[in-house]
C-alpha cells in the first residue's frame, strides 16, 4: 500500500480542501457574530444545540446542508432524497431525534421539479420526518437544493463531535448491506433500499451507547470519507490520532467487500459513523452494534500529538499536521 499515494489523494480533494477553508469563516463568525446564552452548541457539531430556556435540559438540535448542481441534474429523485437524508444522520450522530424538515428548492424545468419533489416526500416518509417550510422557485436559471433539519435531545444526551479523548479507539461504524451508486462509485447506498423500520433498526445502537457513556464522539462519515471525518474530529477535540491501514484492510479482506482499503477509506459511507470511545466498555458498545446489524471497524487511538498519521506495517507517514 502506497501510503504518500493516499496523503495525495487527502491533500487534493475537493471534499477536504472545502472542509479545510471553513476555519477562517468559522473563526470570523465566532469573532463577529451575534452571541446568545441558549446556544448549547455550534459550530463543529454535526448538529447545533439549542436551550429553549437558559437553564433548561431539553434541546433543539438543527442541521443544514446543500447539493452540489451536477448531483441534482445527474439524479433530481437522487438529489431530493439525499437532502432531507444528509440531515437525519447528523441529528443521530449527535444524540438526537429527527423531528421535522424544510428545504429550499430551484430549478426551471417542471419535470426535473416533479422528480426532486418526488425525491423529497419518499425521504420524509421513509425517515419519519415531515416537510414543515421552504421555498421554491420555479424559473431559477441554476440549480439548488438545500436543507434543515431539526431534531431534539437533552442536554445528557448530547454527544458531541470532539468530544474524542486520549487513548480513545477509534473505530468506523457501517452498514455493509448497500450498493456503490451508478452515478458515482465512491457513494456507498445503503439508504434507497430500506424500510423505516430498517434505518432506524441500524440506528439503535446509539441511544443506548451515548446513555451508558460507551462512546465519546461521533460523526457521520459523508463526503470527507473517514479521513476527512477524522480530520474534522481531532479538529474539534484539539487532539491527534493514529489511524491503522492494515487493520482496516484485514476487516476488508475478511468481510470479503467489493472495494479496496484506499477506495474504503475515501467513501461517502451513507449509515457510516465514526466514533470514539473507552477501551473498558468497547466490548459493550460492539455488541450493541452488532444487534443493530451493523459492522464495527476499530482502525487506531486517539493521541496527544496534534498530527493524524496512517500506518501499514512498519510504514508510518504524517497525514495532517498543522489543523489545530
Amino acid at each position: 500500500m502506497n501510503l504518500n499515494s493516499i496523503i495525495y489523494k487527502f491533500h487534493n480533494s475537493r471534499n477536504i480542501q472545502e472542509k479545510r477553508k471553513l476555519k477562517p469563516i468559522l473563526e470570523n463568525i465566532s469573532t463577529y457574530g451575534y452571541k446568545s446564552s441558549q446556544i448549547y452548541a455550534s459550530y463543529g457539531e454535526d448538529s447545533a444545540a439549542i436551550q429553549l430556556k437558559p437553564t433548561s435540559k431539553d434541546l433543539i438540535l438543527l442541521t443544514t446542508d446543500a447539493i452540489l448542481p451536477i448531483f441534482i441534474e445527474k439524479s433530481p429523485y437522487g438529489a431530493g432524497f439525499s437532502a432531507i437524508y444528509v440531515g437525519i444522520d447528523d441529528i443521530f450522530a449527535c444524540g438526537g431525534t429527527p423531528l421535522a424538515c424544510s428545504i429550499t428548492i430551484a430549478y426551471n424545468d417542471d419535470k426535473m421539479g416533479k422528480e426532486i419533489f418526488a425525491g423529497v416526500l419518499d425521504a420524509t416518509n421513509v425517515f419519519k420526518t415531515p416537510l414543515i417550510r421552504g421555498h421554491t422557485t420555479t424559473d431559477s436559471p441554476t440549480l439548488s437544493i438545500s436543507s434543515t433539519i431539526i431534531g431534539t435531545t437533552t442536554v445528557d444526551h448530547f454527544l458531541s463531535a470532539g468530544g474524542s479523548k486520549s487513548g480513545d479507539f477509534l473505530a468506523v461504524v457501517w452498514d455493509h448491506e448497500g450498493k456503490s451508486s451508478p452515478i458515482n462509485k465512491n457513494y456507498w447506498n445503503t439508504i434507497t433500499m430500506k424500510t423505516s423500520k430498517e434505518f432506524y433498526h441500524k440506528r439503535s445502537f446509539l441511544s443506548p451507547a451515548i446513555e451508558n457513556k460507551f462512546i465519546t464522539a461521533c460523526k457521520d462519515i459523508s463526503n470527507g470519507g473517514i479521513l476527512g471525518t477524522l480530520f474534522q474530529m481531532m479538529q474539534y477535540a484539539k487532539l491527534g490520532a493514529e489511524i491503522d491501514l492494515e487493520i482496516l484492510e484485514s476487516h476488508i479482506i475478511s468481510d470479503d467487500l467489493q472495494f479496496s482499503t484506499e477506495e474504503f477509506i475515501f467513501m461517502f459511507l451513507t449509515s457510516g459513523f465514526l466514533i470514539s470511545g473507552k477501551n473498558e466498555t468497547k466490548d459493550k458498545l460492539i455488541g450493541l452494534v452488532h444487534e443493530a446489524n451493523m459492522n464495527f471497524y476499530e482502525i487506531g487511538i486517539v493521541d496527544e500529538r496534534k498530527e493524524i498519521r496512517i500506518k501499514h506495517g512498519n510504514n508510518e507517514e504524517i497525514l495532517l499536521e498543522d489543523y489545530i
